[in-house]
C-alpha cells in the first residue's frame, strides 16, 4: 500500500480524503498549506502527492514548481486537485507539469481508484512521464451501505435469533462513511445498526438492545457528545465511543472526563485496528453487564 500526501487547506476535505485512503489500506499524510506541503514532501518522500490548486499564499502551481526541483521526488506523481471548470483549465494544469488531476468535489466512490491509477506497480497505472491523466479507472464499488438495521454477521442457521448477538450502533451523518465502516466490519460476530443523526440514534436505542455505540462528533442537530450524554443517562452499561477527525478535541476530552464517553478514536482508522478496539469495547460491556 502507498503513502499519499494530501496538500489541502480545507479540513473537511482532508478528513474525507484521509478517511477514504485509510479505509482502503493506504497511509494518508496531510499538510494544510503549500509551504508545509513542500516540507512534508521533502521529509516524508511519499509515493504520490495530491495538491489543491487554489491554496492561500503558496498556490498549487508554486508547490509543483518547488517539488519538481527535488531530485528525491523525481518519480513521484503529483496530481492537481481542483474545482477549476473554465475552458482551458485542464490544459493549464497539465501544461504546468502536473501528472493528472482530480476534480472537486471529489467522488468518494471513485477517489481512491483515481489516485491508485497513478501509482507505480498498480495495474493500469499511468506512467509518471505521461503528459495526460491516466484513463479513467473503473469506479471502486462503494462499501455496502449500512442503513439501519443492517446485520452484517453471517447467519448461523435455522433457529438463530438475531437479537441474541451483541450489537454495535454506528452514528454518522455521512451515509458513505457509514458504508465504509460497515464494510470494515463484515463477518464480525455482531450486528451492526446505523443512524445518520442523533435523533435517529436515540430512537434506535429505544427500540433495540445495543452494547456499543461508535459515534461521530460533528453532526447537524445533536452533536456526538450530546448523543452519548443522553445514551449514558438512559443506558449506562452501553459502551460509548467517539470517532472523529476534528482537530479541536476539547469537547470530546471533557465528555470522556465526565464519563459520558468511554474513549475517542481519530479518523482515519484502519480496519484491523477498528475491529481490535471494538472487540475490547464488547468485552468492557460484558464486564459492565455482569457487575
Amino acid at each position: 500500500m502507498a503513502r499519499i500526501l494530501i496538500i489541502e487547506d480545507n479540513p473537511a476535505n482532508i478528513e474525507l480524503m484521509s478517511f477514504l485512503l485509510g479505509a482502503y489500506g493506504h497511509t494518508p499524510l496531510s499538510a494544510a498549506d503549500g509551504a508545509r506541503g513542500v516540507a512534508a514532501a521533502r521529509s516524508e518522500l511519499p509515493d504520490l502527492i495530491a495538491c489543491d490548486v487554489n491554496l492561500p499564499g503558496m498556490d498549487g502551481f508554486q508547490v509543483l514548481a518547488a517539488l519538481k526541483q527535488e531530485p528525491a521526488l523525481a518519480g513521484v506523481p503529483i496530481l492537481a486537485v481542483t474545482a477549476l471548470a473554465m475552458a482551458g483549465d485542464r490544459e493549464k494544469v497539465l501544461a504546468a507539469g502536473f501528472d493528472g488531476y482530480i476534480s472537486k468535489p471529489i467522488e468518494p466512490e471513485s477517489f481512491v481508484a483515481e489516485l491508485e491509477a497513478f501509482l507505480a506497480g498498480t495495474p493500469g497505472a499511468a506512467a509518471s512521464a505521461s503528459p495526460a491523466p491516466a484513463a479513467a479507472p473503473e469506479p471502486v464499488t462503494p462499501p455496502a451501505a449500512a442503513i439501519a438495521p443492517a446485520i452484517n454477521a453471517p447467519d448461523t442457521g435455522p433457529g438463530t435469533v438475531a437479537l441474541e448477538r451483541p450489537t454495535l450502533l454506528l452514528v454518522d451523518d455521512d451515509r458513505f462513511m457509514l458504508g465504509v465502516l460497515n464494510d470494515m466490519l463484515t463477518n464480525e460476530p455482531y450486528r451492526v445498526l446505523s443512524a445518520q443523526s442523533g435523533e435517529e440514534a436515540l430512537a434506535l436505542l429505544a427500540a433495540e438492545p445495543v452494547d456499543v455505540i461508535l459515534c461521530d462528533q460533528a453532526m447537524p442537530g445533536m452533536r456526538g457528545t450530546e448523543v452519548l450524554a443522553e445514551a449514558a443517562r438512559r443506558y449506562p452499561k452501553t459502551v460509548r465511543l467517539m470517532l472523529s477527525g476534528q482537530p479541536d478535541l476539547s469537547e470530546i476530552e471533557a465528555a470522556i472526563a465526565a464519563g459520558v464517553a468511554d474513549g475517542h478514536y481519530i479518523k482515519p482508522v484502519g480496519a484491523a485496528l477498528l475491529r481490535e478496539r471494538l472487540g475490547a469495547a464488547f468485552r468492557l460491556h460484558s464486564e459492565r453487564a455482569a457487575a
